[in-house]
């Protein structure tokens, strides 16, 4: 019996293959969120909050340019860069930080919500239809990440990121909606740079 097992071999390889191979929208996505890229896009962010058992909503745009140039307004917040100096400032409390960028921790920052969340894990393809596709990630037992599931939800032809969802380890789920996204987009260079508000409290980290 043996013998008629081993023409079977290289068809069970070539299948696992096959279903192991990284799902073609991720070239996409790549592409379209690349580093170098411009991009200016608006979103809604939904936070449930697993232990308060509340929902919070907020509104936010985000601005990005090569040479960690970014710009990310989300709520009473605005966060901005033009690659040397960091500002981050809230409205309600009228405080802005200043420090400079090479100061930073960007591991989990706003500002690299599309590049980390959309390049940095190896999804799978749950679902597929002609005009979307959902991507998954599942931590295992040994992964450190803060993030136990994430999911997202693109257009297919396109790549183009229509929703985020992110589970993290407390059961906090956080779902950016995006709106409206501009790739090439001509964002003006004061974009990129802020004009601290008269009335706001200063903390200047820089040396």
């Amino acid at each position: 019996m043996a013998k008629f097992l081993f023409p079977l071999l290289p068809i069970v390889i070539l299948v696992s293959q096959v279903f192991s191979a990284e799902p073609e929208v991720l070239k996409l996505i790549s592409n379209k969120y690349s580093s170098g890229s411009f991009i200016e896009a608006q979103f809604q962010l939904h936070t449930w909050w697993s232990i308060r058992e509340r929902e919070e909503v907020k509104n936010g745009r985000i601005f990005l340019a090569p040479q960690n140039n970014f710009r990310v307004e989300l709520g009473n917040d605005i966060l901005v860069s033009d690659g040397k100096t960091y500002w981050q400032y809230n409205k309600a409390g009228k405080q802005v930080v200043i420090d400079n960028f090479c100061n930073l921790e960007l591991s989990y920052h706003p500002s690299q919500l599309l590049s980390t969340f959309l390049t940095g894990y190896p999804y799978k393809e749950v679902e597929k239809s002609a005009t979307r596709t959902v991507l998954k990630w599942s931590a295992d037992d040994s992964t450190k990440s803060q993030y136990k599931e994430i999911e997202i939800q693109v257009i297919t032809k396109s790549g183009e990121l229509q929703k985020l969802k992110m589970t993290d380890r407390n059961d906090n789920i956080q779902t950016y909606s995006f709106k409206k996204t501009v790739f090439g987009a001509k964002i003006p260079k004061e974009v990129f740079t802020f004009e601290v508000p008269e009335d706001a409290q200063v903390l200047d980290n820089r040396q």
